[in-house]
């Protein structure tokens, strides 16, 4: 499935300072990049049908703040499609795989927030009593194509993978297999989510940032602190009065702006979710 590629340079996802590599390294690494970053959506899924099946047990002490910080995150994926087809790294109908696999991903997410609204107009149980069915029907369903997804990745390469990506595979899949089914894998002993660890980390993890910033919401304007950030958003802390949903203005020392969504707020920690991810490229994010 993947063809010899006539590159330069390493086209990485990551849009490192360019060096030279042949063009089967530079398809390699970033198809290596995709696993990666399949495996972290994966599990993600596997985290999110964990708490819509754990929505009827009695015994849950699930909270909606936990539910939303756990929800994948498909920026990076989205980012790096466009550059895994530019460089012919995958074939159509691979990339149409992939695809498809974000569109339901977004679908699912459209129910979750939907849940997440009526958790805070309502509380979580009443919430649960209008959306658990739905919820358990789209992600379980969704946890099964990922499972399809990552099966279809593992046969494409040319070249084997690394051991750690088929260590990380066999447990994913695990995760996937048991939410599909109505099972609570990613719960621990307390009742609580959790995402277990995992041989491989992905290669574009959030990256710290650890800065003083201003962040405009919609009512004030306050100081906060910029914890980490990734191609879909930044991690905020020391941060007040906003809740999930808010339309957001962080402005950092250099003088960037960055526009978005609360995703989630425990405490004083918050996720911003931006109106658009960041290319791979951007400095901010860039390794």
């Amino acid at each position: 499935m993947l063809q010899a590629r006539h590159v330069r340079y390493a086209a990485t996802a990551e849009h490192a300072d360019h060096v030279p590599v042949q063009a089967g390294e530079a398809s390699d690494r970033l198809f290596e990049h995709l696993i990666s970053e399949t495996h972290a959506t994966a599990v993600g899924v596997a985290v999110i049908a964990t708490a819509a099946n754990a929505l009827n047990d009695w015994r849950s002490v699930l909270r909606a703040s936990e539910i939303a910080r756990f929800g994948p995150d498909d920026a990076p994926l989205r980012t790096l499609l466009p550059v895994l087809i530019d460089h012919d790294v995958i074939d159509p109908p691979m990339a149409a795989s992939v695809n498809a696999f974000l569109e339901d991903l977004a679908f699912a997410s459209t129910g979750l927030n939907a849940f997440l609204d009526d958790c805070e107009a309502l509380s979580l149980p009443r919430a649960a009593l209008l959306h658990a069915r739905m919820l358990q029907t789209s992600w379980r369903a969704l946890a099964r194509e990922a499972k399809a997804l990552m099966l279809e990745l593992e046969d494409a390469p040319a070249s084997p993978l690394p051991e750690l990506h088929y260590q990380n595979s066999r447990i994913v899949s695990a995760l996937l297999c048991g939410a599909a089914n109505g099972l609570k894998p990613c719960l621990d002993e307390a009742g609580r989510l959790y995402v277990p660890p995992l041989p491989q980390k992905r290669r574009s993890p959030r990256r710290a940032v650890l800065q003083n910033c201003l962040v405009h919401g919609p009512h004030h304007l306050q100081t906060g602190f910029v914890r980490d950030a990734s191609a879909g958003g930044l991690g905020l802390g020391r941060i007040a009065g906003l809740k999930r949903g808010d339309r957001v203005r962080v402005d950092f020392a250099c003088g960037r702006q960055f526009h978005g969504t609360i995703a989630w707020v425990t405490g004083t920690s918050a996720g911003m979710r931006f109106d658009a991810p960041l290319g791979p490229s951007d400095a901010l994010v860039a390794i």
